[in-house]
């Protein structure tokens, strides 16, 4: 919503030369300088308005950000679109931007996808999933101090959850909502402090990871949660990590979507840093020299021609490059790495479900 930039723009700071580096891919055209949620189903990346908008989703080209195809919801309205996701079936469009707290009549829109795919007409209906929040008792307008303003939604076993953007305490609280059309008073289910107002969700089914984008007041972020069980999502590996993004560009980072592996597409809106901006993540270990068990090493470091790991027990290790690209993975506690080139790497221990146990950069030399 445009009202949250006014308290952002007085206390933007220079950004931080550290963290996960975005990569730019394109400026979004004008119509969609306040794309606020971001998902790639069947090849084709779609990104929609935040509140005041059309009720309509774009098509956007990776490489040149121009809009391919939009497509118009009859039957609905944007009052405050803030988030998108998708199971095997539908789309839902998160209908619940609330940053005053005052919104009685929050909604999240369900688009079957074959009828998005199949429309001859580039015109679709969808139904509605009404909601409130149990613990919501005070709906008096308070903008930018509300517990109960929500950006992010993601589609998780038979849920939608919802992680709300809490200018109070700059924590994130967690609701589990019904994919069935319907009106429900939803309950909390969890809170985790990100330090920070949650803009965007994306949860990666390859590797059981949720990505979590946000802003402080100074600069863009994402949080990492993995190794969590059902909904229990605090009690997991959650780690926190700064965006830095090239000089001049949006810092208003509202989406986030996996798009391959450990790869994801981010959006920004206008902003008077800069304009509405397409980016590129690859998610790696980049910003963590040492995490798991202290006892476990790798040795030698630096090496030449082969890595050895001890005290650690674990099922696969992959070896990252700089740029974040998988370059080698094994299953042996000698790993040989004379066909790699010299330079920065980051090696990544795993269990049998996928869950880091330790990782550490190590140089080639």
């Amino acid at each position: 919503m445009k009202l949250k930039f006014v308290l952002l723009f007085v206390c933007t700071l220079p950004l931080l030369g550290f963290g996960q580096q975005l990569i730019h891919l394109a400026t979004l055209q004008d119509s969609i300088q306040e794309t606020s949620g971001l998902i790639y189903l069947e090849g084709k990346l779609i990104t929609h308005n935040d509140s005041g908008g059309e009720p309509m989703l774009y098509e956007i080209d990776s490489i040149s950000g121009n809009i391919t195809r939009s497509v118009f919801i009859e039957n609905a309205t944007n009052t405050d679109w803030e988030d998108i996701c998708f199971d095997s079936s539908y789309i839902y469009i998160a209908d619940f931007g609330n940053n005053s707290g005052s919104r009685t009549d929050l909604k999240v829109y369900r688009l079957l996808i074959s009828d998005y795919l199949l429309t001859p007409n580039d015109t679709v209906t969808v139904d509605m999933i009404n909601f409130s929040y149990f613990d919501q008792t005070d709906f008096s307008p308070n903008p930018l101090s509300t517990n109960f303003d929500a950006e992010s939604m993601f589609s998780y076993n038979d849920s939608l959850f919802i992680f709300t953007k809490n200018w109070v305490n700059n924590w994130t609280n967690i609701y589990a909502l019904p994919k069935t059309p319907g009106t429900y008073q939803i309950e909390k289910v969890d809170s985790i402090d990100v330090q920070g107002l949650i803009t965007g969700g994306t949860y990666n089914d390859s590797t059981n990871t949720i990505l979590l984008s946000g802003y402080t007041f100074t600069v863009p972020f994402i949080v990492e949660i993995s190794g969590f069980t059902s909904n229990d999502f605090s009690n997991g590996i959650i780690n926190r990590y700064p965006l830095t993004l090239p000089v001049g560009a949006s810092i208003q980072i509202e989406s986030i979507t996996r798009f391959e592996a450990n790869q994801y597409y981010l959006t920004s809106e206008v902003n008077i840093i800069g304009p509405p901006t397409l980016y590129r993540l690859n998610q790696s270990p980049l910003n963590i020299d040492a995490v798991g068990p202290s006892t476990a090493c790798i040795y030698p470091n630096p090496a030449s021609d082969c890595i050895k790991l001890k005290d650690v027990d674990f099922s696969t290790v992959e070896i990252y490059d700089a740029l974040g690209i998988l370059r080698k993975t094994s299953d042996s506690q000698s790993i040989w790495i004379a066909d790699l080139t010299k330079g920065t790497y980051f090696l990544i221990a795993k269990d049998s479900s996928g869950h880091t146990l330790f990782s550490k950069k190590v140089m080639i030399q």
